[in-house]
């Protein structure tokens, strides 16, 4: 496949390291292509998934049931990559969903696949690795937000480094991932914060 078929996957992975052509070459070669609808889940709890996701057009939420509610922890749109973490790390079943929010062009590739091209080429290790480090930090600054931010400043927070999510996914959601009710989330918003 021609990397230029994957434009915003390539622009994602060179946001966290310089990758080269030759290198986002060989990672080409093993994606395959699916479009998945709106509503469609890649991952499903108790079920071990065996595969990588890397979108290049559209957005994924990554959530889990609770006591009957549906916690949203995670986002990804173009140029980030999705999975079950305990699949990947583990080789164990999901505990979480992974659900498309819009129409989406998504990449996978097996874990097999990509654990292979680690093992044989330096820049798609160092990329996964550095990667992995971001989002790690991202996980404990989300942990740390809910912990010392109220609400209203967890919200702006959100609306500064997400713009791209604001009219693309469902308040529900976004309420949810912020540890707040869609009703409380509604009355943030009409106070014009953004």
């Amino acid at each position: 496949m021609k990397i230029d078929k994957i434009s915003n996957i390539v622009s994602g992975i060179r946001r966290y390291y310089p990758v080269s052509d030759a290198s986002i070459a060989l990672l080409a070669e093993c994606l395959e292509a699916g479009r998945y609808p709106k509503g469609h889940l890649l991952v499903r709890p108790g079920i071990k998934d065996h595969y990588v996701y890397f979108i290049e057009q559209g957005c994924t939420r990554t959530y889990f049931s609770a006591n009957e509610k549906e916690i949203t922890n995670w986002f990804s749109c173009e140029g980030n990559m999705t999975f079950s973490s305990t699949s990947l790390y583990h080789k164990e079943p999901a505990y979480e969903f992974i659900e498309v929010l819009e129409d989406a062009l998504i990449y996978i590739i097996s874990i097999e696949n990509l654990d292979k091209l680690y093992t044989i080429d330096i820049d798609l290790a160092n990329w996964s690795r550095v990667a992995h480090q971001e989002v790690l930090l991202k996980m404990q600054t989300l942990r740390l937000d809910r912990l010392m931010l109220t609400a209203g400043e967890r919200y702006d927070k959100f609306c500064k480094e997400n713009p791209q999510l604001l009219n693309r996914v469902n308040l529900g959601h976004i309420a949810s991932y912020l540890g707040i009710t869609q009703q409380y989330l509604s009355a943030l918003r009409a106070e014009n914060r953004f």
